[in-house]
């Protein structure tokens, strides 16, 4: 009996342990795994040590400082990859000052860091979150500002009752990576500290429902982003102090009660020329004196289309003729025609046009096409970016051709970058005499554009060439340089072919 009583003593006393194998750290502080999966993958989640409904760290020290969770971690011979954070793992653990994720960790799971009030400064959600459980950082009462980088994150708390930033009460800025393209439902919902000390990135085209939502201090005008198609539901009811809002020109749908009771609304421009679907009481709780602007050429569209067509103040704010204006890098380096006064909505062709000594090199958005069409939407301003002629110059002559063609004399010089080592796509661009032109392998996987200059430094074609090659029958007899651009480098490749009687 008295062995009986004892085995029963210890079965009360002792703990429950909640976790398949512990590491310590360097840091330090002892983390626990549990393991996932022992197939190929053999992924592990950070867990806590004991379970308890009240204290999962009971009898163990708590993590402090800085918490880094590592990409791997091995236990008996093998590698496990660190995948997530699991459901409380941390917990109250008051001593945690700041968190380092390694990219494999995807998932922070409910409660993770809940009342972790030792966290203070800026908190870096990565580029690889994709979900982040409900209450994850509930009363964190220290952290200021949150960086959000995450590219891939799909989940964020799961409804506004949950809200992942709660009781955060030094929260007041939330800044965003500017590769993200979406943030999720409920991402930010109640943050009351929230003020719009905020960069919502370019590339950003969905906002979730209740994203903003009782974020009562975000003031001034709200923005939104050019690529922005779709605005949730919610997304940023009762954000009181909000003065105007712009709706951008890629918008296609603002989902039921987006702005709802925004009070302090007084304007609405609304760039998009073909009206974006409208749910039900999105502009609901403005006053009645709001002026909702559209583009000229569409306001009979809105006049007719669902819901806008309720509002009384629609205007035509934006003109139906709008400057298109592109400017050289360096004023000397040429000319740029096709700019002036357009239709809204009417495209236009940029040409460059390169003095000598100077070459065109591409624009400052990325595009590398001469001549571009735009089409003039707003008053935008595009830079050409230009060269001296002398940077495409750096060749090094090879060898020289005289042969005969019938009546015709063809002199032919060939040329290439002195720098760099050839690679494959350099040894395809060859010069073919019989169909007078120069063939360039576009099937290469590594050429990114391929342009023409003549001997005074003018590009006169920039693009991949049709077909392959690059007819010089279009183009005056001259000496011409080729240049390809790559994903490794540059290469330059000149000829010159004369033609004689």
């Amino acid at each position: 009996m008295k062995r009986l009583f004892a085995i029963l003593l210890l079965s009360v006393t002792l703990p429950l342990w909640a976790f398949d194998f512990e590491s310590q750290r360097d840091e330090g502080y002892t983390l626990y795994f549990n393991i996932l999966s022992d197939d190929d993958e053999n992924a592990v989640e950070v867990t806590y040590p004991v379970a308890s409904n009240s204290n999962h760290w009971q009898g163990h020290r708590q993590p402090w400082g800085e918490l880094v969770i590592p990409a791997t971690v091995d236990h008996e011979g093998v590698t496990y990859t660190v995948v997530s954070i699991a459901n409380r793992a941390f917990s109250g653990c008051k001593e945690i000052t700041g968190i380092k994720l390694a990219p494999t960790v995807t998932e922070i799971g409910d409660f993770a860091f809940y009342q972790c009030t030792g966290i203070q400064g800026v908190l870096t959600i990565g580029e690889d979150i994709v979900r982040i459980g409900r209450s994850a950082f509930y009363g964190c009462n220290n952290i200021s500002s949150v960086q959000f980088n995450a590219i891939k994150c799909e989940s964020m708390g799961g409804s506004r009752s949950s809200m992942i930033f709660a009781n955060c009460r030094s929260l007041k800025s939330v800044s965003f990576g500017p590769n993200v393209t979406s943030i999720p439902d409920y991402a930010f919902v109640g943050m009351d500290g929230l003020s719009n000390n905020w960069n919502l990135p370019e590339a950003l085209e969905y906002i979730g429902e209740y994203a903003f939502a009782y974020c009562t201090k975000i003031q001034g005008p709200l923005r939104i982003p050019t690529n922005v198609k779709q605005i949730g539901a919610y997304a940023f009811a009762q954000c009181h102090s909000i003065a105007s809002i712009e709706l951008p020109l890629k918008l296609e749908r603002i989902d039921q009660r987006a702005f709802y009771q925004c009070v302090n609304v007084k304007e609405v421009d609304v760039k998009t020329i073909t009206p974006p679907e409208i749910g039900n009481d999105v502009f609901t709780g403005f006053k009645a004196a709001v002026v909702y602007n559209v583009p000229c050429i569409s306001i009979d569209k809105y006049k007719e289309a669902a819901v806008w067509k309720r509002f009384r103040n629609l205007r035509t704010s934006y003109p139906c003729r709008l400057d298109l204006v592109a400017r050289l890098s360096d004023p000397a380096a040429g000319t740029i025609n096709g700019t002036g006064t357009y239709v809204m909505g009417e495209s236009a062709q940029l040409l460059v046009i390169c003095n000598a000594g100077y070459g065109f090199r591409g624009w400052s958005d990325g595009n590398t096409d001469n001549p571009r069409t735009v089409v003039v939407n707003d008053t935008v301003s595009y830079t050409a970016i230009m060269q001296t002629a002398d940077v495409v110059h750096e060749i090094k002559y090879i060898h020289d051709t005289i042969y005969k063609d019938g009546r015709d004399t063809l002199v032919e010089y060939y040329e290439i970058n002195d720098v760099a080592e050839p690679i494959s796509s350099q040894e395809g661009i060859v010069y073919n005499r019989d169909k007078r032109r120069v063939e360039v392998p576009i099937d290469k996987a590594d050429i990114l554009n391929v342009a023409l200059y003549n001997d005074a430094g003018q590009c006169v074609m920039t693009g991949m060439p049709k077909r392959g090659h690059i007819n010089m029958r279009r183009f005056p007899t001259g000496s011409y340089i080729v240049r390809v651009s790559t994903y490794y480098e540059e290469i330059v490749v000149r000829f010159f072919h004369a033609k004689k009687k």
